[in-house]
């Protein structure tokens, strides 16, 4: 995807996701045969589901994440009593504590890396058979 050429130098990603592109770029080159193809078909198929449950997860957290700050906006807006402040500060304290829990940066770190590594993999398993179509026969 962008291992090689005029985009290899160009920032599209946070310094990890360079690091797992370049990881990525290195352990999955480009597809010279059938062989190779289903063995990164494997790999992508081995660690799919991973990715799955780890989006469905993160997913679940960032939508907390919105109900939070919706309900602290709306709290903001409407109220301004002593009772209200204390529900500010306590959604507050519990959207940091759950940004920087260490199990949701760990899972958020994996899902970054597996979405990197399998959209790498499926490219180059999609840009094989591209090629493989244009020259009319699946290579060997």
């Amino acid at each position: 995807m962008f291992c090689t050429g005029q985009n290899a130098s160009k920032n599209y990603f946070s310094s990890d996701q360079i690091i797992t592109m370049s990881d990525s770029c290195r352990r999955y080159p480009e597809i010279n045969s059938v062989e190779e193809r289903e063995r990164y078909k494997a790999v992508f198929n081995d660690q799919y589901q991973e990715y799955k449950d780890l989006h469905r997860d993160i997913s679940t957290a960032l939508s907390k994440f919105r109900e939070l700050d919706t309900m602290m906006d709306k709290l903001l807006r409407d109220g301004g009593s002593h009772k209200d402040q204390a529900r500010i500060q306590t959604i507050l304290k519990k959207f940091e504590q759950k940004k920087s829990d260490p199990a949701f940066l760990e899972k958020k770190e994996r899902h970054d890396y597996l979405k990197a590594k399998l959209s790498h993999i499926k490219n180059k398993i999609r840009r094989f058979d591209e090629d493989s179509m244009t020259n009319g026969r699946m290579q060997t």
